[in-house]
């Protein structure tokens, strides 16, 4: 709750998420094991990784997902059968506000950044948070 506040009473919010976005992205493929992406999870700290064919984003694959795998056999499948594959992204015009809105309605922790179709950054909840905390007078 006090996240949407901070955001409300924030007037700094019209930062371009194309200004605030990491890219390169890291990414896998549909085909990556499972047990590939935990090592990839558990080396870079990060909480999920976009799932892409091509340069367009077919699914994201985050820690929640690995509650489906009931046996550990299931690490030898592919990542596209446990990955979400609804995907919420966003445009880099998109504000700060924006996204962080998105983010909080769809309870996700990151939003592929998307332009023509194309994957070319990502923005996480983090990235919100600590621009806002930023924007905070001392």
């Amino acid at each position: 709750e006090w996240i949407v506040e901070l955001i409300k009473g924030n007037q700094q919010a019209s930062v371009r998420i194309g200004d605030l976005m990491s890219f390169p992205v890291m990414t896998v493929s549909p085909e990556t094991p499972m047990e590939e992406v935990a090592a990839i999870l558990r080396k870079t700290g990060y909480t999920g990784i976009p799932v892409v064919e091509g340069k367009k984003v077919a699914g994201i694959i985050s820690r929640r997902d690995f509650r489906k795998v009931k046996k550990t056999s299931q690490l030898k499948a592919p990542v596209k059968a446990f990955m979400s594959g609804k995907v919420y992204d966003i445009p880099p015009e998109s504000s700060v506000l924006q996204a962080a809105r998105r983010m909080i309605k769809h309870d996700i922790g990151r939003l592929p950044v998307v332009e023509n179709g194309d994957l070319i950054g990502i923005v996480t909840r983090s990235d919100t948070m600590r621009y806002f905390y930023d924007t905070l007078p001392d």
